[in-house]
């Protein structure tokens, strides 16, 4: 009798594992279609977010119609385009249209997508700090209508200035200061202090420019007798010197103490930019400047450059202020400016 019962027993486990696989691959089978990515779920406030649409199953037609839902808050929707899914030299058809506010409609016709290849991406400014989310909420995909299309992808926009008890978020450094502290090319100072109205140093200048450079590795000295062999800054100088970035106050001097000017920032930049692969031909001049006289003969045609592409627009009064000094709070700003003028 017992041993009926272990066999009883043995049979009705068995079936429930067997039913209990049957359930978990309807499940997985019945698992939404497409997932949504973000390339960063960390993302900084101002910087562009790209939510990738991913297929999970071979041989979807990708032809459809799908919504997706936002904050327009945190969010500002800037444009579509095709994904990986469709080969090189496929015509495809994409139209998005955004006019519904936290809405993003997009029908798209192609060619088959490619297992686990992206439909296409959506790209977003990220507007404001705080726990955000892009929601697929409806559509279909020939070939998959019965599929769930349901995913979210979840992004936490940042705010680094933020950390800084100094740092005046309604000031006009505050982009530049999220800009340059995220990506590691200006920190703080200590004790939660980034010090945007202090005077920044040459050597700090140069080092600056060194890291944006992707701090390249250096063989050889400079000619300068102020920078010592072991500072915090000499690599960067003899990067700047090797390059052209930098021909120091005099042939055998940089005074890496001194505070940067407003010409010499230019002219840093200009250089720097050049070194690049950047144009930086001066095309007009700087007569619109009540001061363009008092800029450095040889920081002209930088300080022209730096006016006609948006690095420089003055400090009021019509005025370039070409000899006062550059404060941490102005070059950041001029960096995200430079970045944002390298990118177009």
């Amino acid at each position: 009798m017992r041993s009926n019962v272990r066999r009883l027993f043995s049979l009705l486990l068995a079936v429930a594992l067997v039913l209990g696989l049957g359930l978990t691959s309807v499940a997985a089978i019945e698992s939404s279609l497409l997932t949504l990515q973000v390339t960063s779920q960390h993302v900084i406030r101002g910087d562009e977010v790209c939510v990738a649409v991913n297929t999970e199953a071979d041989g979807v037609v990708a032809d459809g119609k799908l919504t997706f839902a936002y904050d327009s808050k945190s969010l500002k929707f800037v444009g579509a385009e095709a994904g990986e899914a469709w080969p090189a030299g496929t015509e495809l058809s994409l139209k998005v249209n955004s006019g519904k506010k936290d809405a993003v409609v997009a029908a798209f016709a192609g060619a088959k997508a490619a297992k686990a290849g992206t439909v296409l991406t959506l790209k977003f400014e990220a507007l404001q700090e705080g726990r955000t989310q892009v929601v697929l909420q409806g559509g279909y995909i020939s070939g998959a209508k019965d599929a769930k299309l349901q995913s979210t992808a979840t992004l936490l926009v940042e705010c680094p200035a933020s950390r800084f008890t100094d740092v005046d978020r309604n000031e006009y450094y505050h982009e530049g200061i999220d800009f340059v502290v995220s990506r590691g090319y200006m920190i703080g100072m200590g004790g939660a202090k980034f010090q945007p109205d202090t005077e920044m140093s040459r050597a700090m200048l140069v080092t600056v420019l060194y890291r944006i450079a992707g701090e390249p590795s250096v063989k050889g000295t400079a000619p300068f007798r102020d920078v010592e062999k072991n500072s915090w800054y000499t690599n960067a100088v003899i990067w700047a010197y090797q390059n052209n970035v930098t021909n120091g106050v005099s042939a055998t001097e940089f005074a890496p103490e001194e505070n940067v000017t407003r010409e010499q920032m230019v002219a840093f930049f200009a250089r720097y930019a050049k070194l690049a692969g950047v144009d930086t031909t001066a095309k007009g001049d700087l007569k619109a400047f009540a001061d363009a006289s008092s800029v450095s003969a040889y920081a002209v045609p930088a300080m022209t450059w730096a006016v006609e592409a948006g690095l420089i627009k003055g400090v009021g009064e019509n005025k370039l202020d070409p000899t006062g000094n550059s404060t941490r709070g102005q070059v950041a700003t001029v960096i995200v400016r430079y970045a944002t003028l390298v990118q177009h």
